[in-house]
């Protein structure tokens, strides 16, 4: 769940375009100087805007024109924030621009509707317009707008969930404006931003604070109401960290300078709306259930005056979790049913097949582009090589030009295959991708709410029971843990299922969450090390998920039945791939008579991956457990 302010990217984004749209209304010869300057008025003073646009339509008198109209009014538009409009004219503009081949307006054009798209959560058609951008950026040469084109991008798989993908388009953006920092630090901040917010959602908030501390490493070139949101977002981290003394100081600093812009008259409900949810969550974990309320209710209005998707799904998540540990149950349910309805317009599986497709067409045009440049190299060898021969004879030529000929043919058909092969196994990735998404969707919507309900009504039923306690309070107690232990496994599942590759520092990420719950409940040290040899490794979604269920259902059997203090656990890389070593000082047991369910589930997935698994234990001296699993790309 993430409950950060990145409407800046947009709203920085449609001041370069107000800002270059003057810029390009002064270059244009090719219609009157009163249109001109009636469009530019027209962009630029929101509120006499219908004036100036009416007379300009009255001047309008060729097709060149009506685009420039339409490039206008779509601007306003992506100002103003009605997106339906933006997206109208802006659509209209760009087929007239792209038959002129003008690769400054496509690219303003397929960057704001991206825009536009994205804040009306149809992050498929905003994935669509970014990746059509890409070429045209690069064949205009303009290194900043390459970078805005990739942190779109970024940001637009952050929204999806896709936090590993938004990262590695936020990186590659990053080394591109970089070049550009002294002239555009703006453009560098946000992108930092959205990488930090990319590894905050992903679970990995050290590497969320150390990108946020460097947009604050920025400040000497930018004022301070311009980067606001990282004061937001480095509370939202420090709130999943549990620092919250931390993170309310840093929250209540970014409504103070959100609200300082609001009073300048920017609109900025979108930023308040984030701001008002994290405080709310604050001051509910610190028992300050009045002032959180008010708080909450106050990011829930901002969040639908701001018309996001997004903003309205981490509102009703909010409201549902306070509500739900406050024992408010009526209102808890309500809310997850309002969360439900966003969650599943935001994500569908058409949206997904749709941006994996996107994805797909623009690395098959990278690998073209390539072959096109390597058969152009070949010939202009070719054309070298010959103008050569020629000096040495007729006959050399001839016989070379045959032998150079046959070579070419060899090393076209070659590269064909290759591009053959590679298209092939584009359509079979998506494909697989696509069951997958519909499988792991079907099992969050359907199994997963309805386990979330029962849990909810066994707490109202223990509720009603308080008051005459008897056998009945223990076996819901019962239920109520098989239940939440079921959710988890299904969680689990999901995020397997949603993953096509792994790596060990995914499974990292997720098994943390486990130990940390799972130490502070039972009062003992749980610690899990990752060796830094296994950065990097790409696991199968089965082979990764396997493993993860591996440790987890070892460290679960110490924990249960060790009786231990003190529990370690290793993963690093044996000649075979990964080995797992688990210990504990608990009070051990005789390897030769011990069974049960545990050790029984926990061989059958060993031998699943063609592993081995020993067991070293004595009564009183504690447990040490060593599994050797082969990896299928070590």
């Amino acid at each position: 769940m993430n409950y950060l302010a990145i409407s800046c990217a947009l709203r920085q984004s449609l001041f370069r375009w107000v800002g270059m749209l003057s810029l390009l209304f002064l270059s244009f010869s090719s219609y009157s100087q009163d249109l001109k300057s009636i469009l530019r008025k027209a962009v630029t003073s929101p509120d006499s805007a219908d004036h100036y646009f009416g007379e300009g339509k009255k001047l309008i008198s060729k097709p060149e024109d009506w685009a420039e109209f339409n490039f206008a009014k779509s601007g306003y538009h992506s100002k103003t924030g009605q997106l339906d409009s933006c997206i109208h004219y802006g659509q209209q503009a760009f087929d007239f621009f792209k038959e002129k081949g003008d690769l400054l307006k496509q690219v303003y054009l397929l960057h704001y509707m991206g825009l536009a798209y994205r804040m009306a959560g149809q992050y498929e058609e905003a994935i669509n317009r970014l990746f059509q951008a890409i070429p045209i950026a690069q064949e205009l040469g303009d290194l900043a707008w390459q970078g805005w084109v990739l942190q779109g991008i970024s940001l637009n798989y952050h929204d999806f969930g896709s936090y590993q993908k938004g990262v590695s388009y936020g990186k590659k953006a990053l080394e591109v404006l970089n070049q550009n920092l002294e002239k555009d630090p703006m453009s560098v901040a946000i992108t930092l931003n959205t990488i930090a917010i990319n590894y905050d959602d992903w679970g990995k908030y050290d590497s969320a604070l150390h990108f946020h501390m460097q947009v604050m490493d920025l400040k000497g070139k930018l004022d301070s109401l311009q980067i606001g949101f990282t004061y937001n977002n480095i509370g939202n981290t420090l709130i999943k960290l549990n620092r919250l003394p931390e993170a309310k100081n840093w929250i209540q600093r970014a409504i103070v300078l959100t609200q300082l812009r609001q009073d300048l008259g920017s609109n900025e409900s979108y930023d308040l709306a984030t701001n008002y949810t994290n405080l709310g969550q604050i001051l509910g974990k610190q028992g300050n259930q009045q002032e959180a309320t008010v708080a909450l209710n106050k990011g829930l209005a901002f969040a639908k005056e701001s018309q996001s998707l997004e903003k309205l799904k981490d509102s009703y998540q909010a409201l549902y979790e306070f509500n739900k540990s406050t024992g408010q149950l009526d209102s808890a349910l309500a809310y997850m049913e309002l969360l439900s309805g966003v969650e599943d317009s935001i994500f569908n599986l058409q949206s997904a097949k749709a941006i994996s497709e996107a994805e797909a067409k623009y690395e098959l045009s990278e690998k073209e582009r390539t072959l096109a440049e390597e058969r152009l190299r070949v010939q202009q060898s070719r054309s070298a090589l010959v103008t050569l021969a020629a000096i040495l004879g007729l006959g050399s030529v001839l016989g070379f030009h045959f032998f150079r000929q046959q070579k070419l043919k060899s090393i076209q058909k070659d590269q064909e295959i290759e591009l053959q092969k590679a298209l092939s196994k584009v359509e079979t990735q998506a494909q697989l991708h696509e069951q997958r998404l519909k499988i792991s969707r079907d099992l969050h919507d359907n199994i997963g709410s309805q386990l979330t309900f029962v849990t909810l009504g066994m707490d109202r039923l223990k509720t009603n029971l308080a008051q005459n306690p008897g056998p009945e309070a223990d076996q819901i107690e019962s239920l109520k843990s098989f239940t939440k232990s079921t959710i988890q496994e299904l969680r689990d599942t999901v995020w397997a299922m949603n993953q096509s590759q792994m790596t060990f520092e995914n499974i990292q990420s997720r098994i943390m969450g486990f130990t940390e719950q799972v130490a502070w409940s039972e009062d003992l040290s749980l610690e899990v090390d990752f060796a830094t040899d296994l950065d990097g490794i790409q696991l199968g979604s089965f082979e990764g998920i396997s493993i993860y269920r591996i440790l987890q259902e070892s460290l679960n059997n110490a924990v249960k039945h060790a009786r231990a203090s003190v529990i370690t656990s290793m993963l690093k890389r044996n000649p075979e791939g990964v080995q797992i070593t688990i210990e504990d000082n608990g009070i051990g047991f005789d390897t030769i008579t011990a069974s049960g369910n545990g050790l029984t589930h926990l061989k059958s997935r060993v031998k699943e991956l063609n592993g081995s698994i020993s067991f070293y234990s004595e009564l009183g001296k504690g447990t040490r457990l060593e599994i050797s699993i082969p990896l299928q790309s070590p």
